[in-house]
């Protein structure tokens, strides 16, 4: 009798699925798979996937029919059920200005720059906080950024090449992509 209750226990462990949680679930990796379709290939390249993904997605730029299209789009839905989806979703939010991450990391950057332009003891703070920075470029650019803003202390920061290279840097460092 014990055997019984024994089988029955390892029963509890199993989750089951509904066919339509099922279904939303392969939707949804169709609908992210056609997001990866719509980016560039320098993009694309910071979005972490196999390479099974990638050739996946190389391959459906050449199919214009729209059953061939929406069939392969299955596939790539079907690939991606081995992806880390989680990886997936956040390159992509980090990419889409709409998303909370991007306006996030933006904000944060933004705050980095106007700290780097204003104060110049906040040098030691970045590289205190990111050591792998190549120094002497880094402190060139924040230099030629600091050139392009105004003299005067409560006047708006101009946005101007370094200015947004700078901000381009700050991104990429937070991003981890520096």
């Amino acid at each position: 009798m014990s055997d019984h209750n024994s089988d029955f226990d390892q029963d509890d462990d199993i989750e089951w699925v509904s066919k339509t949680q099922m279904k939303k679930e392969m939707h949804r990796l169709q609908a992210i798979g056609e997001r990866l379709l719509s980016l560039r290939a320098d993009q694309l390249a910071t979005v972490p996937t196999s390479e099974a993904l990638k050739a996946a997605i190389a391959e459906s730029r050449r199919i214009t029919q729209n059953e061939a299209r929406r069939r392969h789009l299955q596939f790539i839905g079907k690939l991606m059920r081995d992806e880390d989806i989680d990886g997936i979703q956040l390159a992509l939010d980090r990419l889409d200005p709409s998303s909370e991450v991007f306006l996030r990391e933006q904000g944060q950057a933004e705050q980095w720059r106007s700290r780097l332009l204003k104060d110049s003891s906040a040098e030691a703070a970045w590289f205190e906080q990111f050591p792998d920075t190549e120094r002497q470029s880094f402190r060139a650019l924040v230099r030629a950024a600091r050139k392009e803003q105004p003299d005067e202390p409560d006047a708006p920061m101009r946005s101007g090449k370094n200015s947004k290279r700078l901000l381009q840097w700050i991104r990429d460092a937070l991003t981890g992509r520096a």
